[in-house]
């Protein structure tokens, strides 16, 4: 059985740790901003936060800087591919999903292109994950736990492929501000929302995109409705750890989203994470993202502006 390789991309979120304890490595997108002094920024989204802390880099957002988010790079793709490739690795790469990002169809030219040709005996395997941030990371997990237990890539794969959509998210927004500097709702609705305290409820749709399928009023309903979508939606709670990422957001609020989940789901474990460069720049500070296994998302609509 070849040796393979396991890779995700900087919406996946995983920290150091994990990746180093299951063995998963990443392919980076890249972050831009234009700072106050009109001074050019440009850095890896990297989910280590080598140059910038989350707090600096949300701080930023709250500061009025727009931060402008691209794909992974064909460079980047030579050296995360190329070094499991000149290995002797195989390599399973679960990608962004293709609704939110275009750098699953990059890294599939460059397969069919390039690396087919430069390593003609290795096999790369590409997964549309058809969600981000932890969502895409409990798939690389999930992965990880299959190779560790003896499965071939095409098992593998031939899984996730089928249970892709039970990766479920349930997230909501502080502020419409961040979705209409990104170009994700009008400047309207943005004003609006945010003048009556509208914060949507939005989920990874079929398509891989953010689709709001409602409104709540206030902070706190927004918080126990994620908690209640959560509770009808999930399987088998005592048996896995939901994830609650938080881009920057208040303690307290922290605090009560955990609180609202424990009170009505009984999951084995809540870890609470950040949620990463690439996402939050689009969702802005204050974002919490909700990631668990559960019923199969039946959703498709119209998702948010793009």
């Amino acid at each position: 059985m070849s040796k393979f390789a396991i890779i995700g991309d900087s919406t996946c979120d995983l920290t150091h740790e994990m990746r180093k304890e299951r063995n998963i490595d990443y392919a980076r997108m890249m972050v831009n901003w234009t700072d106050k002094e009109k001074k050019p920024h440009e850095i890896y989204a990297s989910l280590d936060w080598e140059v910038l802390n989350p707090k600096q880099y949300y701080d930023l957002m709250r500061d009025g800087i727009r931060l402008i988010t691209s794909q992974v790079t064909e460079q980047e793709y030579d050296e995360v591919f190329g070094r499991h490739l000149a290995a002797g690795e195989d390599i399973l790469y679960i990608a962004c999903s293709s609704g939110l990002s275009a750098s699953i169809k990059l890294a599939e030219r460059l397969v069919r292109d390039k690396y087919s040709k430069q390593y003609p005996d290795r096999r790369i395997v590409i997964v549309d994950s058809l969600i981000s941030c932890m969502g895409q990371g409990l798939m690389l997990l999930r992965a990880a736990d299959m190779r560790d237990a003896g499965k071939t890539i095409d098992e593998i794969a031939d899984e996730l492929e089928k249970t892709k959509l039970c990766y479920n998210q349930v997230a909501t927004v502080e502020s419409l501000e961040y979705l209409k500097r990104a170009g994700r709702v009008s400047a309207t609705s943005a004003f609006f929302g945010n003048i009556f305290g509208v914060k949507p409820i939005l989920i990874s749709d079929r398509a891989g995109m953010n689709h709001a399928i409602e409104k709540a009023k206030g902070r706190r309903n927004a918080i126990q409705r994620c908690a209640e979508i959560i509770k009808d939606t999930v399987v088998n709670p005592e048996n896995q750890t939901c994830y609650v990422l938080s881009a920057d957001a208040k303690q307290e609020d922290v605090d009560m989203m955990v609180n609202k989940i424990k009170e009505l789901v009984p999951f084995k474990e809540i870890k609470v994470m950040t949620l990463g460069p690439i996402i939050g720049a689009s969702t802005g500070p204050g974002t919490f993202g909700l990631y668990y296994y559960g019923k199969e998302v039946t959703v498709e609509g119209e998702a948010l502006a793009r």
